[in-house]
């Protein structure tokens, strides 16, 4: 992954559309407080459900007849009934045998006060089951989410877990506690359904100041994990489809910034070559937003720029014509001032003023030498030559100019065929042959070799001579830029614009130029590379 992607618009607005998650966790808090707050509520009910029937069946003598029932050990009866209703047996009342001794009336009533999901049984105090009513069966199940849905649920509120241990154990617990007249808190046991726990609570029952027996009651939290299970299931679904919306609508918002953004990032590249020219105008856009603003500013700026560069660059041209004038005006004073008769030392200032004006025009006329060559390549037409015919021919003349100086010529043998202006290779080839001659030690030859590499062709020079200065390679081939160190007495000045033609010829032919110093560090490479 691109490093910058991890700072763009896109995945910032993805981290704070991520703050909407928080919504599921406050609805989470929500239901796991509306469970708990049932819970208490059940417990509070199935406490009141449990006095009133030990109210209901208390100082009622004849309902607990003691004579009617066998001294069978108490204990071992008491464990047997209570083993079989905390495993939560809906077949309890069958498998009793004689310890079941209903009483009609006892039944009667509890079936009157007993409801749904809940069981209701009455235990005397000699261990016998004397009015059972309800099943702990009949509670319908609590919806089971499916797939992925469950386990996100589960993950977002988790359902309060009851150890599922010795299930008789609390049970036995608050029968013991109630035939001794303690009335205690409802308490939880576990089932084999870890996300269904049984609450019950015993009550004692009283004929006078003697307990006679225990009323039991018996509920499961099914009806809570019913209600708990369809609102979570509807919050979750509704809330993935919340998050899931809002997600897609930044998403596809960033993405139409980053987009627009990026046409326009394109746009000032390609607008701007690498020589800093303004090459195409921005598009500006319609839009009434801050990047439509931003954009009509770009395009503004480089149009002005535009004209800037156009200004600067034809002021060459314009300042090369007005200065021809008195250039002219000058030279001919001084041919004038020759023909007569002057003494010998006015003769030589005269002498020196023609020097100077003629270094002046050779500087006037290399000013406009970029400008017009400019010119000539725009309206000049390209045509298939020998590239290999023009460097041989270049290379004889030079042979001639820049004598005694060698010139060694490698090339192929057969043709170098290329698209472009032959006329402008021929100045390209002056420049650098120029540019080595001035630099090359006397003595030493100039080298200059045309090469197929591939489906491109490769001319260079190379020249020995003082090596390049690394900073200044990489604007030796812009404008007004020279290394040639200040010498008033040359015969040529030079503004530094040899190389930028070179540059210029270059590009024209879709081709580059780079400069580099020699392996041994004893000279110097130019390279031209066409396509």
């Amino acid at each position: 992954m691109h490093a910058s992607f991890l700072y763009g618009i896109r995945p910032r607005l993805l981290l704070a559309a991520l703050v909407l998650l928080v919504l599921p966790w406050l609805a989470a808090q929500f239901i796991s407080g509306m469970e708990s707050s049932l819970r208490a509520s059940q417990e509070q009910a199935i406490g009141a459900t449990a006095r009133a029937v030990a109210a209901a069946l208390s100082d009622r003598p004849a309902l607990f007849d003691r004579g009617k029932l066998a001294a069978d050990p108490e204990d071992e009866e008491r464990r047997r009934i209570v083993a079989l209703f905390a495993a939560a047996d809906t077949q309890a009342a069958a498998s009793l045998g004689t310890a079941y001794a209903p009483s009609e009336e006892i039944e009667r009533l509890l079936s009157i006060m007993g409801r749904r999901g809940a069981r209701l049984w009455v235990i005397d105090s000699r261990s016998r089951v004397r009015g059972l009513s309800g099943s702990l069966g009949d509670a319908p199940p609590p919806p089971r989410l499916g797939g992925w849905l469950k386990h996100a649920a589960a993950l977002v509120v988790p359902t309060p877990r009851v150890a599922v241990g010795d299930e008789s154990r609390p049970v036995r617990s608050q029968i013991d506690r109630a035939l001794i007249g303690v009335s205690g808190a409802p308490l939880w046991r576990g089932t084999l359904n870890r996300d269904v726990a049984i609450l019950s609570a015993a009550q004692p029952i009283f004929v006078g100041d003697d307990i006679v027996g225990a009323a039991v009651v018996e509920e499961t939290t099914g009806s809570i994990q019913i209600l708990k299970d369809a609102a979570l299931e509807k919050l979750l679904a509704l809330t993935l489809l919340v998050v899931g919306g809002a997600l897609a609508i930044l998403l596809a918002f960033a993405s139409r910034l980053a987009t627009r953004i990026r046409r326009l990032h394109a746009d000032a590249e390609a607008a701007i070559d690498a020589q800093g020219r303004v090459r195409a105008p921005i598009t500006p856009s319609r839009a009434r937003d801050e990047i439509g603003d931003l954009s009509r500013t770009m395009a503004t700026v480089m149009q002005r720029l535009k004209e800037y560069n156009a200004y600067l660059e034809a002021m060459a041209g314009r300042l090369s014509h007005e200065l021809r004038t008195p250039v002219a005006v000058v030279r001919s004073s001084l041919d004038n001032l020759k023909a007569q008769p002057l003494p010998e030392e006015a003769r030589v200032y005269v002498e020196r003023a023609g020097e100077g004006v003629g270094r002046l025009a050779r500087l006037v006329s290399r000013l406009s030498e970029a400008t017009r060559l400019e010119r000539m390549l725009e309206s000049a037409e390209r045509e298939r030559f020998d590239l290999a015919a023009v460097v041989a021919g270049c290379v004889e003349g030079y042979r001639a100019v820049y004598a005694p100086r060698r010139f060694e010529l490698t090339r192929p043998e057969g043709a170098v065929w290329v698209e472009g202006v032959p006329d402008a290779f021929a100045q390209l080839l002056d420049k650098l042959a120029e540019n080595a001659h001035d630099f090359a030690p006397p003595g030493t030859p100039i080298r200059v070799g045309l090469e197929a590499r591939g489906r491109g062709t490769l001319l260079a020079v190379e020249n020995a001579g003082p090596p390049l200065p690394g900073p200044a390679r990489a604007r030796l081939f812009d404008s007004m830029v020279s290394l040639r160190p200040p010498d008033a007495s040359s015969e040529g000045a030079h503004l530094g614009l040899g190389l930028y033609i070179v540059r210029i010829v270059a590009e024209f032919h879709a081709g580059t130029v780079r400069a580099d110093n020699l392996a041994d560090g004893g000279g110097v490479r130019f390279e031209v590379e066409l396509p």
